[in-house]
């Protein structure tokens, strides 16, 4: 009988499961299209997101550069102790300020050293000022607008050596009440090069160029030097360079004139050509910035230390001293064999025995110092922090900086 029940249940169970599937297979098919209906009309879309920085190692990698003469300045971590070592020469440290900068000067140009920080290393070479460039000379070429150009130039390792190159650039000379000669829009034409000889095209044949060649290194720029031209490169070559008045008047030439010619009419004489002028020369000078020295060619602004006062402490000292506590008179006959502990008076004997203790006292208060009741203390000058910027050389704060440009007349 149970086991019928069992089979009874079973039977109900897979009848009731085959309707249940039914129906949710006939609601399937009913709710089906409005779901795909629904799913067509919503459309998701994701921002390309794709490249943008979510995090940065945030660590100062060490560098160290030539940032005035026989000077380098070492950028790390702040509060960083940098070491400079070269062969021969001492060993120097300074710590990096709260901007991770220290500078180190008077270093032997053209010397390489090893910077060392925090277990990174680098090399840097300190350099002097590039000299200046001399003889530049122009010479034409039969490719038209085109010119050589060759200067001289002493490198040195101390001047910087394979970082030295140079700027080789033409400039329109302006003339006639300062209007450039030919195209007024002609632009200036500059190359670089690390040789003492270039080739600069694209010049304008109608136009006088100033050329100037400028050397420079990891410091800057040096001075230049300057060749001006006194004829075009058409003037000097021949070059026929047709004017758009005789190309009109050609023109005028050519077409024939259907009506009779008219009476001449009379016109003003031309207007008298304006005087040539050269534009006022200038050349750039390399100077130090406003409230700094230059020191050996180093711009250096110098700072005298500053201090607080803080209050400094010593442990107390102390010293031994005996307490007397009794004494007593001692008077016998003196034995030569026993001795005499006290003074011999004849045949006497005699003096204080003096009874007590040695016991330690504090001592008195240095020179300079009192005493607060727990121990000596005095008022000192401390030196204040290095501010932010500047290096301890030991006797001052010092900062050094780049020489800036200054036009200034030829």
């Amino acid at each position: 009988m149970e086991r019928r029940t069992t089979r009874i249940t079973g039977a109900l169970g897979a009848l009731t499961a085959g309707i249940v599937a039914g129906i949710i297979v006939s609601t399937s098919l009913v709710s089906a299209p409005a779901a795909q209906a629904a799913e067509s009309d919503a459309t998701v879309t994701q921002a390309n997101a794709t490249g943008v920085v979510i995090a940065r190692d945030q660590s100062v990698p060490l560098t160290a550069v030539p940032m005035a003469p026989r000077a380098v300045t070492v950028t790390t971590s702040p509060n960083t102790r940098v070491t400079l070592k070269a062969p021969r020469t001492k060993t120097r440290s300074a710590k990096t300020n709260d901007k991770g900068i220290a500078t180190f000067t008077k270093l032997k140009a053209g010397k390489k050293y090893t910077v060392t920080a925090d277990g990174e290393t680098a090399t840097v070479v300190p350099v002097l000022k590039v000299g200046r460039a001399r003889d530049l000379t122009i010479m034409t070429t039969s490719e038209p607008g085109t010119i050589t150009a060759t200067w001289a130039h002493a490198t040195s390792k101390a001047r910087g050596g394979l970082t030295i190159g140079y700027a080789l650039t033409a400039t329109p000379v302006l003339v006639a009440d300062g209007v450039p000669d030919g195209d007024p829009d002609v632009p200036s034409i500059s190359i670089k090069t690390e040789s003492t000889e270039a080739v600069l095209r694209g010049l304008d044949p109608t136009v006088l160029y100033s050329f100037t060649v400028t050397p420079h290194n990891l410091l800057g720029e040096g001075r230049a030097s300057v060749a001006r031209m006194d004829r075009s490169l058409a003037e000097v070559s021949g070059i026929a360079m047709p004017a758009a008045d005789d190309a009109g008047s050609d023109s005028a030439e050519e077409a024939p004139s259907a009506e009779p010619s008219a009476a001449p009419v009379a016109t003003s004489p031309p207007a008298p050509t304006p005087a040539l002028t050269r534009a006022p020369q200038t050349r750039t000078i390399w100077v130090c910035p406003d409230t700094f020295t230059d020191v050996d060619g180093v711009c250096t602004q110098n700072r005298a230390y500053t201090f607080h006062t803080e209050t400094e402490t010593t442990a107390y000292t102390y010293h031994d001293e005996f307490v007397e506590t009794n004494r007593i008179w001692h008077d016998h006959a003196f034995n030569p064999h026993n001795g005499c502990a006290y003074t011999v008076h004849g045949d006497r004997c005699m003096g204080w025995e003096i009874q007590g203790y040695t016991t330690k006292f504090k001592d008195d208060a240095p020179s300079g110092w009192t005493d607060n009741g727990t121990a000596y203390a005095r008022d000192v000058d401390v030196k204040d922090a290095t501010p932010d910027g500047w290096s301890d050389n030991g006797t001052e704060w010092i900062r050094t900086a780049a020489k800036v440009a200054r036009t200034v007349p030829a």
